[in-house]
């Protein structure tokens, strides 16, 4: 009951949304069976931006299943952290936080050091997780996808399709349930 009140929501939001001229690429399904609804140009290249942190939650989440790392684990503000650009939680270098507020950080604020300093602690770098991003991506069948930063500050490098982003969204609904309340989640204390 709940799943088809958001669904006629989200419904109601696609119907109501700018004339499909100047609304881009999209695409509304249902995440369970896979059922898609609308579609607008949905395998047209564009950048993710932000939306980018939804597969360093994914990677963060298989990290946190394997058992590489748990809740508690310290996430540390590299000096890397400290350098990239705004939207920030702004820790200082050395300054720490547990995952799982790193991960209501990333969500919530869309905070770009955060998003560096969880991939170093689950990979130990940024590159190493953004590999890890990539074969994610490869795995979920995500064919147009490619990722260069674990945060989703501008390269032209980096591309994604309306398509593949549903897939990596019905990934993390249907595979991780237990992290659903983190993207209920409004504010950050």
């Amino acid at each position: 009951m709940l799943r088809r009140a958001g669904l006629a929501l989200l419904l109601g939001a696609v119907l109501m949304a700018p004339t499909v001229a100047s609304a881009g690429p999209a695409l509304v399904f249902e995440p369970y069976n896979g059922t898609v609804f609308y579609a607008e140009d949905p395998d047209a290249p564009w950048f993710p931006a932000s939306l980018t942190k939804l597969m360093t939650a994914y990677v963060t989440f298989e990290a946190l299943k394997a058992g590489t790392v748990t809740p508690d684990t310290k996430v540390i503000c590299s000096q890397k952290a400290t350098t990239q650009a705004p939207s920030k939680l702004g820790l200082p270098v050395g300054g720490s936080i547990t995952l799982d507020v790193a991960l209501k950080v990333l969500i919530v604020k869309s905070a770009n050091d955060v998003a560096v300093m969880i991939a170093e602690t689950v990979a130990g770098s940024e590159e190493a997780f953004i590999a890890r991003m990539n074969e994610a991506a490869q795995h979920l069948g995500m064919t147009h996808t490619n990722f260069v930063n674990v945060n989703g500050l501008p390269d032209e490098r980096q591309v994604t399709t309306a398509r593949d982003l549903a897939k990596l969204a019905r990934a993390i609904i249907v595979e991780f349930p237990e992290h659903a309340d983190l993207f209920n989640t409004v504010q950050v204390s």
